[in-house]
């Protein structure tokens, strides 16, 4: 089911104001969306144990706050917010700097032949570099790198403007390449 689908049988569930109706919508959104949510959530924190504690917490947000939505935004954006926000706020509040697992083979194979690499050591140095990067700058990266979010949406999301939004990614990026360049010249 399509997500404009998916929330025009949520609305209109919600809208009958019975107990039943309110769980099947939670149910419905649950499975809709707890896959890609909780994708976004374990790539930003990379401990499973943390990412499902904010999980908890980003779904007990949304199942409470669910009548209070207004649908100003897409229901998706308004729950990626909520996880986008937890995530932030679980990074301040634990100062903690283990990120998830990606596949970085496709960034380094534009620069250098494949043979030449290590992709072990490899996905290892491209998770250093985007550790490095500042909580928000990081969020961003995730959002436009692996999610492939237009920045639009990354926008309604975090609440900074497209401009910065493209900036903070520019910068993310020329970061992750300094570092991951640096490796390779330290490996050498």
């Amino acid at each position: 089911m399509a997500d404009k689908d998916i929330n025009q049988k949520i609305e209109s569930l919600l809208n009958t104001h019975s107990r039943k109706d309110f769980e099947l919508a939670c149910k419905l959104i649950y499975e809709a969306y707890a896959i890609r949510i909780s994708m976004f959530v374990q790539s930003f924190l990379k401990n499973t144990t943390d990412a499902q504690d904010v999980m908890q917490n980003v779904w007990i947000k949304v199942f409470s706050n669910l009548r209070k939505f207004k649908g100003n935004s897409a229901l998706y954006t308004w729950i990626y917010r909520i996880a986008y926000n937890e995530c932030i706020n679980w990074k301040k509040s634990k100062d903690f700097e283990k990120f998830a697992e990606y596949e970085s083979s496709e960034i380094l194979k534009t620069s250098y032949h494949e043979e030449e690499i290590d992709f072990s050591k490899a996905t290892e140095w491209f998770d250093e570099a985007i550790a490095t990067l500042p909580p928000r700058q990081r969020a961003v990266f995730l959002m436009r790198y692996y999610d492939e979010l237009p920045y639009d949406k990354i926008s309604e999301i975090t609440g900074i403007s497209e401009g910065s939004l493209k900036a903070s990614f520019h910068h993310a990026m020329v970061k992750v390449e300094k570092y991951l360049i640096d490796k390779l010249n330290e490996d050498r």
